[in-house]
């Protein structure tokens, strides 16, 4: 799956698990799972995050960002030279690798450590509907798969799959904030 299908998959994770335990999650909520779902592909030195940072137009951002994108790009290439792309960070270990990492947010800022957790997640779900699939017992066994076929990265049912997750999450989210969903509810009329 591509970045932006993952950053999809990460945002519906934190909509389910928020509906699932009752709860809104904050705004800063959203990016976090986004970005989280892309963690699990900074094995690979050609995604979005193995790559570095993008370069921006403020120096300042540029500097700032300059030392993360070294670092993400040194793991990257130790991650691909030592176990190879999804391996470990594909796999239930490296989920718990992850929550070991990100702990000490749980007791600072919880929702902070859910959204992360729910995008780390889905990234594995999302790549298991795809053909190869992930391997979830690494390094025991063989990858696991949630579509007989799989689904292609990059092709048109990955995009289909992808509009089937942008719909479920909206639906969450209108589920989620009542107001809004009355609000939409109220436009829906006056249009149709």
């Amino acid at each position: 799956m591509n970045a932006t299908t993952h950053a999809v998959f990460g945002i519906a994770a934190l909509v389910g698990a928020s509906l699932f335990a009752g709860e809104e999650p904050a705004l800063y909520a959203y990016p976090a799972a986004a970005v989280a779902a892309w963690i699990p592909d900074v094995d690979n030195p050609r995604s979005r995050l193995g790559n570095g940072l993008s370069r921006t137009k403020s120096p300042v951002l540029d500097g700032l960002a300059r030392p993360v994108s070294w670092g993400l790009r040194a793991l990257s290439f130790v991650l691909f030279r030592t176990v190879g792309h999804r391996t470990l960070t594909h796999s239930l270990l490296g989920v718990l690798i992850f929550a070991a990492i990100v702990s000490p947010l749980a007791a600072l800022v919880p929702g902070l450590y859910g959204a992360l957790l729910a995008g780390y997640a889905s990234h594995l779900f999302a790549d298991a509907l795809n053909t190869r699939g992930v391997p979830l017992l690494w390094p025991m066994g063989k990858p696991f798969r949630l579509l007989p076929g799989g689904v292609r990265s990059g092709g048109a049912s990955e995009f289909v799959v992808a509009t089937l997750a942008v719909l479920a999450t909206g639906y969450g989210l209108y589920e989620l904030y009542p107001a809004i969903g009355r609000s939409f509810d109220g436009f829906l009329a006056l249009t149709f």
